[in-house]
């Protein structure tokens, strides 16, 4: 599905809104992580509406959101750009496309599986080990953030990791 099937697709995931859209660019100068996506939340959008899938599906900005919210409060057309971010998402999943990062992704769920929660410094190990090409520059925020006692060595785990074992459990399920 290219072109407008596409683009129908993603409208009927993120709102029919997105057509008024008029590349102010004010989600993307709201977005806290603007400066690392390769493509702009606005961009995003102009990419859905000319129905270039490749190109949009093949964004990492897909998989940098962190879902604040910033660029839909902010919106003058009253479009949710994380709406459309969403769509992309689910339509990569269920393409199989995933992630750059992947490997983050599977360090960061492993930890929660088995803590209940995420340690800073087992999540930078653990991701270095395998990404040695980040081992450095983690290394150097990690000393640098230790310093300043931002994160903690005690990885800690949180009550009622049944619960979580549970959840688990029921998405490998499904």
């Amino acid at each position: 599905m290219d072109g407008e099937g596409f683009t129908e697709e993603v409208i009927k995931l993120a709102g029919e809104e997105i057509r008024t859209c008029i590349q102010c660019g004010t989600c993307s100068s709201s977005c806290s992580t603007a400066h690392l996506m390769d493509n702009s939340i606005r961009k995003l959008i102009r990419l859905v509406l000319e129905g270039r899938k490749r190109e949009a599906l093949a964004s990492e900005s897909i998989w940098l959101c962190t879902s604040c919210l910033l660029c839909t409060v902010r919106c003058p057309r009253g479009i949710r750009p994380k709406a459309v971010v969403s769509a992309l998402r689910n339509i990569c999943e269920r393409e199989g496309i995933s992630s750059r990062d992947a490997s983050f992704e599977r360090v960061f769920m492993d930890q929660i599986r088995s803590r209940g929660r995420v340690s800073e410094v087992l999540l930078s190990a653990a991701y270095a080990l395998r990404n040695p090409d980040a081992a450095v520059p983690i290394m150097e925020m990690g000393i640098e953030l230790l310093s300043r006692g931002k994160v903690s060595l005690d990885p800690g785990m949180v009550k009622g990791m049944d619960e979580i074992q549970r959840i688990f459990r029921e998405f490998e399920n499904e």
